[in-house]
């Protein structure tokens, strides 16, 4: 009679063994999917923001011309000798001068998101919107209020009427074009949307700051992929415009997407931030080596006037160039500094007045304590001031910060 030979199994700590092999293997591949996702997002980023962002300055092309701008001395008689007077004294408040009437990035007046009355649409329509001429006197609708503005002066100034009468009006977060607007323009428009009298009103609403555009029922606007915000600046006497596009993540979100405003008083959107007083980097300089950010490590970029650090930011400095985070930081524990894709410019001052050549020249007058060095080339201190989109608002809403770009309007 024939016997099987016997045949050995598996001992059960080969089995587990096998196990622990396979489940390396699943591991390693499973991580691959969301680095995958994640660089998939960011490809998708990466060509639908330059889009989102032409098609922003295409509204605002569109609404806006250069000649509806106007300088700051019309509106402010003091502020006009500031920004004229060709004096290098480095006590002035104006060290180094412009164009006569320029003056640094505005944030357009913004409509508050609860503003008006719940369920009227007139109200609901306007939420979120940005007022470019805005005042603290300008009133959207008859009894609700007026938009946030930002101030650059806390002067009003005297605006004569058609009669020769005069009337005290604050100045407009942005300054207009007073020649080309009269004294008093009474029109209303057919949406019974009031304005203050001789200030242009130009409006872009929240549904057209989002990407794709909603042109239906205020209180059925979808969420929509990508959003943007806008700033304006004067300098060399033209109209210069940076636009911010951001995405933003909200799982609780059923709605449409608003600026929240319910804890500021003025425009905080992009936000601004001074780096001598308010980061541990001071002023960023300018030559090779100057793109990492000493110092920048000891901050926490999870506090909102820190969250220029996070990677892959982007950032608009007070001379309208452009930066953006190669390597960021997300977390306090973060020890590497911050390390921008290429070092801040320098900058060409002009040592006498008689060296100007023009009435233009390329300065940084931001900074009342700015030096200048090297027979008129600065590095120190170029950027002062930057301009972002935070990662986080109040409401606990995740934005991610996509494109920027400045460009003449």
């Amino acid at each position: 009679m024939m016997h099987a030979k016997n045949q050995r199994g598996f001992s059960l700590i080969e089995l587990l063994l096998a196990i622990f092999i396979l489940g390396i293997g699943i591991i390693s591949i499973a991580t691959l999917f969301p680095a995958g996702i994640s660089q998939q997002q960011k490809t998708t980023d990466d060509v639908i923001g330059p889009i989102v962002a032409r098609n922003a300055m295409t509204i605002l092309r569109s609404r806006l011309s250069q000649n509806d701008f106007g300088g700051a001395e019309p509106f402010e008689e003091d502020w006009a000798p500031y920004l004229c007077q060709l004096s290098l004294s480095q006590n002035g408040i104006n060290p180094w001068p412009t164009v006569c009437g320029d003056w640094m990035w505005r944030r357009p007046g913004i409509v508050p998101d609860n503003y008006g009355t719940d369920g009227d649409q007139t109200s609901l329509s306007i939420r979120g919107a940005i007022d470019i001429f805005g005042t603290p006197n300008t009133e959207i609708i008859a009894g609700q209020g007026s938009p946030f503005t930002e101030d650059w002066t806390d002067r009003t100034f005297v605006k004569g009427d058609l009669s020769g009468d005069s009337l005290i009006v604050p100045v407009p977060g942005i300054p207009y074009n007073r020649a080309k607007y009269p004294s008093y323009d009474t029109d209303i428009p057919s949406d019974g949307v009031s304005n203050e009298p001789g200030t242009p009103l130009v409006r872009i609403f929240a549904s057209e700051r989002q990407y794709p555009m909603w042109d239906g029922v205020a209180e059925n606007r979808p969420k929509a992929k990508y959003y943007w915000d806008c700033m304006f600046r004067r300098y060399e006497g033209r109209i210069l415009v940076a636009i911010f596009v951001y995405r933003v993540i909200d799982p609780s979100q059923t709605g449409a997407y608003s600026v929240d405003t319910r804890q500021y008083s003025t425009p905080n959107l992009p936000l601004r931030v001074n780096l001598f007083s308010e980061s541990s980097t001071g002023s960023w300089n300018a030559g090779q080596g100057a793109d990492l950010l000493v110092g920048s490590e000891l901050d926490d970029p999870l506090e909102q006037q820190h969250q220029w650090q996070y990677p892959g930011q982007w950032i608009v400095d007070q001379n309208g160039n452009v930066h953006t985070v190669q390597n960021g930081r997300r977390r306090a524990n973060d020890t590497e500094p911050v390390r921008l894709t290429s070092p801040p410019s320098e900058l060409q001052v002009f040592l006498q007045e008689t060296s100007f050549g023009s009435s233009a020249i390329n300065v940084n007058w931001w900074d009342p304590g700015f030096n200048a060095q090297q027979n008129g080339i600065q590095y120190d201190g170029v950027v002062t001031d930057i301009w972002f989109m935070p990662t986080s608002d109040s409401k606990g809403r995740k934005l991610i910060p996509v494109y920027a770009m400045v460009e003449a309007l």
